[in-house]
């Protein structure tokens, strides 16, 4: 399979047409029926672009013979839930720190009669902070999803 065939065959299975792609790697229409016809090649940039585009490796782009393994995209799928996990991980332990020095100022206040009503900058955080992770959250439960549903539509 040449390297046109292969970007003609990623482009229809992520059911893309070619002005799309163009519009996706900033390039012109008539450049990705080029490559799709081996008129021409992409160069390394747009490479680089299209393996990350269609989560394949650079080696099954432009080795002739070389089969996509499931092995390809494992790597990539695992250090994004990785990082997914880890950013809310960072954000549940700003959470709680907030949410603990608002809980200690807010004891100070009261209990001592030094309220401040500025201390209600102290319980914005938290809440913003709990927002946000959960849109986060959210947004990375919707991705998988969809990834699943293209995943079982192959096969």
């Amino acid at each position: 399979m040449t390297l046109g065939e292969k970007i003609q065959a990623l482009r229809k299975q992520h059911r893309m047409s070619q002005e799309q792609l163009a519009d996706t790697l900033n390039i012109s229409r008539q450049a990705v029926s080029k490559w799709e016809t081996n008129e021409s090649q992409p160069d390394i940039e747009r490479l680089t672009e299209i393996s990350g585009l269609f989560n394949v490796s650079t080696d099954y782009l432009i080795k002739d013979g070389y089969t996509q393994s499931s092995t390809v995209a494992t790597p990539i799928r695992k250090s994004r839930d990785e990082s997914i996990f880890r950013s809310s991980r960072i954000s549940f332990l700003v959470s709680a720190i907030y949410s603990s020095a608002t809980i200690i100022f807010l004891l100070i206040g009261f209990i001592w009669g030094l309220w401040h009503p500025g201390w209600i900058v102290f319980l914005i955080p938290p809440i913003v902070v709990r927002l946000l992770a959960q849109f986060m959250s959210k947004s990375a439960e919707d991705l998988q999803a969809f990834e699943e549903a293209i995943e079982s539509e192959d096969d």
